[in-house]
């Protein structure tokens, strides 16, 4: 858990470090992403006219499949800006920010994992993973083979 007393922070800012487990961040099990490291923060507690600012960084390493050519990946989901206020008035001596910074790392797990930026996917005809290897039924049609029946529409 990520907490931090609210009478030090009377006295001068908080600095939290760490590691929380892999299970911590609980993926959707239906998700195509698993947690492969735990989740390291660093953030800074400082109290601030009526709260407390929370500011800092988290991250975590996810592993999946590529959404282009369906690959293992592995790859750093990263919260760099992380930048929290805490209503001090609303909470007790102790206050735990463990759901809120879970949540800043949710919001920055990519939509689909990519190997690389520039992965070519797979034959939209023959399966063949082009990062592999080339084939040449891509070569027969001119153009995507998503968008071809709209060649044949008379407008």
């Amino acid at each position: 858990m990520i907490k931090f007393s609210v009478s030090r922070l009377d006295k001068e800012p908080i600095e939290l470090s760490g590691t929380l487990d892999e299970e911590f961040v609980a993926l959707p099990e239906n998700d195509d992403y698993r947690a492969v490291s735990p989740l390291a923060y660093e953030l800074t507690v400082a109290k601030v006219s009526g709260g407390a600012l929370v500011q800092g960084s988290c991250s975590m390493t996810i592993s999946g499949i590529c959404g282009r050519c369906l690959e293992p990946v592995e790859t750093e989901v990263t919260a760099p800006d992380v930048e929290l206020f805490i209503d001090l008035e609303a909470c007790g001596e102790e206050v735990d920010i463990s759901e809120d910074i879970r949540e800043e790392l949710l919001i920055n797990l990519p939509m689909n994992l990519l190997c690389d930026e520039d992965c070519a996917g797979l034959c939209l005809e023959c399966g063949n993973n082009l990062n592999k290897k080339e084939c040449s039924c891509g070569k027969k049609s001119s153009g995507s083979l998503a968008w071809s029946a709209l060649d044949d529409l008379n407008i």
